[in-house]
């Protein structure tokens, strides 16, 4: 059974997700994650990837999550210029997400929806 919470990192796939970027991060990956506007349907483990992705963003726009891993920001403090050219696809993504995803469809009912609807919205004021 996985992992599951509101918070990004508290996701089994948005973990394995950011466990493999630590390991050689680059924008590309997080340019296919946030990819995700241009899905038919957006399912769950694509929808965590993004959120995962859209808080390297906001990290290299010098406004990290406290909850990303240090090596991770540690990276993304010294790629602001990328973080810039992805902004608008971060914002995007996370709107996609939070609006119309698997992922929000299991949140929906759950008593923790307003948690995870918070953190994505508090994601989004910092990009």
């Amino acid at each position: 059974m996985g992992v599951y919470g509101p918070y990004f990192d508290e996701n089994d796939d948005a973990a394995d997700w950011l466990e493999d970027f630590a390991d050689a991060p680059d924008w590309q990956r997080i340019d296919e994650a946030l990819a995700v506007i241009d899905a038919d349907y957006l399912e769950a483990p694509e929808a965590a990837q993004a959120l995962a992705a859209a808080e390297i963003v906001a990290a290299a726009l010098g406004k990290p999550s406290p909850r990303l891993d240090i090596e991770v920001a540690d990276w993304a403090a010294e790629e602001e210029d990328g973080a810039k050219e992805r902004r608008q696809s971060a914002i995007l993504a996370l709107d996609r997400v939070r609006e119309d995803s698997e992922l929000q469809e299991l949140w929906q009912d759950a008593d923790e929806y307003s948690v995870w609807l918070a953190s994505i919205n508090e994601t989004m004021a910092r990009l």
